[in-house]
């Protein structure tokens, strides 16, 4: 793994971390440097960490949530739009500094009380009551950073939600760690496409009386499919016979990038396909993949998103039994064109020891589409002001495809994002759509 060689100054490596545990002072906590080395993994490096630090917020429930690293300002928060210069308040200074200075997590239920906090200038009352920090630590265990949640209102942060914190800020060293070897390895192309085996299929099966079909792209691309090189799908779908005549459909979407995220990613797929062969219903197959994760013996902890469906054709159309792990859900289009979410929320796979995980079952009938996609689509961003792709034009695009095929929908949806984009993928973008055709038959 990589880490940060030492230098005379507090503020080295090519991301400006840290490598000292020395007292931070004040405004040590600042924007990235827009030229020099940070630059080179700036562009992948913080739409990974910023994922991870919306994770940390959803899994959370906290309205703001941060990724940190002493002497760089990586990326603002969930819902948490960043200052012009980049920089946190003194409060927020302060906090992270102590974690940094203490080497241990920071824990405060109501910020008022507490005697931690008693000698930082208090933040607005409406903006900070509780807060939660853990310390990033490199492969030598020296601390470089701070991974942080708030909370509006004062509460009580379980042994979980710490749990969770600690292993996402892992998760954080380990993709700078990443990045950074990538940017050094002349080997960059060969690894970019062996992950990108692992995490797609060749090609779909044939499913008999269905249409399925599927589009992906890695970002960065434009409609050439040509980009900026090395940069493979983080995102992987599948399809494959199951158990009891029902057939298995999965997209999903694993942390970071690289051979360790080709690794996980590539056991996900396979121990899915293994489990799917003894048993059909979604949630428990998810768990099965959850505790695989968490028994894999790694010293790189990696977590993914999933949702999985288990279809079956019945007499007047076809069932679908869905869960969704930290994954948007599906939607389903009717044969008249109406739009609807399906399924309900569950959590991500690899982090807890027991995830919540529902099941939703629904029949499809001659007409009916049902659309799987990750969250590159709906978080497709626009050049000139960053505006998200978002969920509700997505449900728009979809309600006004008419009668396609699960082909042509699919590509509909790819080049609506890329359009979006201005012509680049700002994300990885995986759809995939299974459609039960009318009365002319499977096409």
């Amino acid at each position: 793994m990589f880490a940060p060689e030492r230098a005379s100054g507090p503020v080295i490596g090519p991301v400006d971390i840290v490598s000292d545990p020395t007292p931070v002072e004040p405004g040590g906590w600042t924007g990235l440097a827009s030229t020099g080395p940070a630059e080179l993994l700036a562009a992948g490096l913080t739409e990974t960490l910023g994922r991870l630090a919306m994770l940390a917020g959803t899994a959370l429930c906290t309205p703001r949530a941060s990724v940190m690293f002493a002497g760089t300002y990586l990326l603002p928060g969930k819902n948490d739009a960043p200052r012009i210069d980049g920089r946190l308040s003194s409060f927020e200074q302060g906090l992270c500094t102590d974690v940094v200075r203490s080497q241990e997590k920071l824990i405060i239920e109501d910020v008022r009380v507490d005697r931690r906090a008693s000698g930082t200038v208090w933040p607005e009352p409406a903006s900070m009551r509780a807060w939660a920090g853990v310390p990033v630590q490199d492969a030598d265990d020296h601390v470089v950073g701070v991974l942080w949640v708030a909370d509006r209102v004062a509460r009580r942060w379980s042994a979980s939600d710490v749990a969770v914190l600690e292993t996402l800020a892992q998760v954080a060293w380990g993709e700078v760690s990443l990045r950074a070897a990538l940017a050094r390895s002349a080997r960059r192309a060969a690894l970019a496409g062996t992950l990108e085996e692992s995490l797609l299929p060749p090609r779909l099966p044939y499913v008999p009386g269905l249409q399925v079909a599927a589009r992906y792209a890695a970002s960065g691309t434009g409609a050439d499919g040509a980009g900026a090189g090395g940069e493979v799908l983080a995102d992987f779908c599948d399809v494959f016979p199951s158990a009891g005549g029902t057939w298995g459909i999965v997209v999903g979407d694993v942390c970071g990038k690289g051979s360790a995220a080709a690794k996980r990613t590539a056991l996900a797929r396979y121990a899915l396909r293994a489990a799917a062969r003894t048993r059909t219903r979604p949630s428990l197959l998810l768990a099965d993949l959850n505790q695989v994760l968490l028994d894999w013996p790694t010293d790189d902890p990696r977590f993914l998103t999933a949702i999985y469906a288990a279809v079956r054709l019945v007499p007047g159309g076809t069932m679908v039994r869905i869960s969704s792990a930290g994954h948007p859900l599906a939607l389903v289009r009717t044969a008249n064109g109406r739009v609807r979410e399906f399924g309900r929320p569950g959590d991500l796979l690899g982090v807890l020891a027991h995830p919540e995980l529902h099941d939703s079952q629904r029949l499809l009938r001659a007409g009916d589409s049902l659309i799987l996609f990750s969250d590159g689509v709906t978080e497709a961003r626009r050049g000139a002001d960053r505006e998200l792709y978002g969920d509700e034009r997505l449900r728009r695009l979809v309600a006004g495809l008419d009668d396609l095929t699960a082909v042509a929908m699919a590509e509909a949806i790819q080049l609506a994002t890329l359009s979006f984009g201005g012509g680049r993928r700002s994300d990885d973008t995986v759809a995939l759509v299974m459609k039960v055709p009318g009365n002319e038959g499977a096409r």
